[in-house]
Parts: C-alpha cells; sequence; structure tokens
C-alpha cells in the first residue's frame, strides 16, 4: 500500500511539474490527437523510408515546431526520415529524449531545447505545427524568410493569417512556400 501511495504522489508531482513549467517555458502542452497526427503525415505524403516525389537526391528533414512529447518527431523518424523538434519546455525535452532512446530512433530523431523562433529553419523541407492564434503571424513571417520555395508547412488546428491553405484535411492545414 505503501509503494502504491509512493508512486502515486511522484506521478502527481511530475504533472504538476509540468504544469508549473509551463508556466515558465511556454504554452501548456497540448498534444496532437492521433487523428491530426495521421492526417499531418498524410499531408506530408510520408511512405514508409521515403518521401513521395523524394526522386531528387535532396535529403529532407522534418522540424516540429513545439514538440511537446515528441509523439510527430517520432512518426516521422519510424518512417525513416530524419526529424527534429523545438521544444521550450525542458521537462518535455527530457521526456521526447528518453521516448527516442527506448525506440531506439536517435540517429533519426531528435529534440532540441530551444525556442523555434530563435532557430534556423532554412535546413527544413517540411515544418509541423501546433501553435496558438497569437504565434501564427509571426511564424508566417519568419518561414517566409527562412525557408526555400517548394518547403511543405503543416499546421494542426491554426492557419496562418495570409497564406491560404494548398489542402486542407479535417483542421490541418497544408501550405508550400
Amino acid at each position: 500500500m505503501i509503494d502504491f501511495l509512493l508512486i502515486l504522489v511522484i506521478i502527481l508531482l511530475l504533472i504538476f511539474a509540468l504544469w508549473i513549467s509551463s508556466c515558465f517555458f511556454g504554452a501548456p502542452f497540448q498534444p496532437s490527437s492521433n487523428k491530426a497526427m495521421k492526417e499531418m503525415l498524410k499531408l506530408a505524403k510520408i511512405k514508409r523510408g521515403r518521401l513521395e516525389l523524394a526522386r531528387t537526391r535532396r535529403r529532407f528533414r522534418v522540424a516540429d515546431l513545439g514538440s511537446g512529447n515528441g509523439k510527430i518527431i517520432i512518426e516521422f523518424a519510424k518512417r525513416g526520415i530524419e526529424a527534429h523538434g523545438f521544444e521550450i519546455n525542458p521537462l518535455l525535452v527530457l521526456l521526447s529524449q528518453r521516448r527516442i532512446k527506448s525506440l531506439r530512433l536517435q540517429k533519426r530523431a531528435f529534440i532540441h531545447w530551444k525556442n523555434f523562433m530563435k532557430a534556423d529553419l532554412s535546413k527544413f523541407n517540411i515544418i509541423t505545427s501546433f501553435q496558438i492564434s497569437y504565434i501564427m503571424p509571426g511564424l508566417e513571417n519568419k518561414l517566409k524568410k527562412e525557408l526555400k520555395k517548394g518547403a511543405k508547412i503543416i499546421s494542426n488546428t491554426w492557419k496562418f493569417p495570409n497564406w491560404k491553405p494548398k489542402r486542407t484535411i479535417g483542421h490541418v492545414y497544408l501550405y508550400k512556400k
């Protein structure tokens, strides 16, 4: 009984720590649903081990902005794509890195403890994002400046103010630069 109570207290303390850390390190964590994640992968046109249209020898890289628990990064990495997550919450970074290591995806999945607005995104071909409305105008400007022509931007739930989506599935939007 004491072991059960100790485990329960530890779990509650971890939940509290995640909640408190979000107050100091960015927006509260809300993971993408499995349905939205599948829609994001579909819009990226991912096939196991390669990207559709990867006839050229270009190296494809994905960046997930505000990567949370690493769920999106892990799914891209499982499909053989180099995937980088940018997360400002150190507890979520540690959680993501632990999940990546347990799945043995360290050669393809990377989580960076960094504010994505300060990161250089120019080397990425696909950007995924699940942000909030007030972030979208600044993020749109950043992506316009940094991404190369042909890059795909996939946004869960939130639209960019000045870009028209090329395709929509549910509440997931595909944009191309």
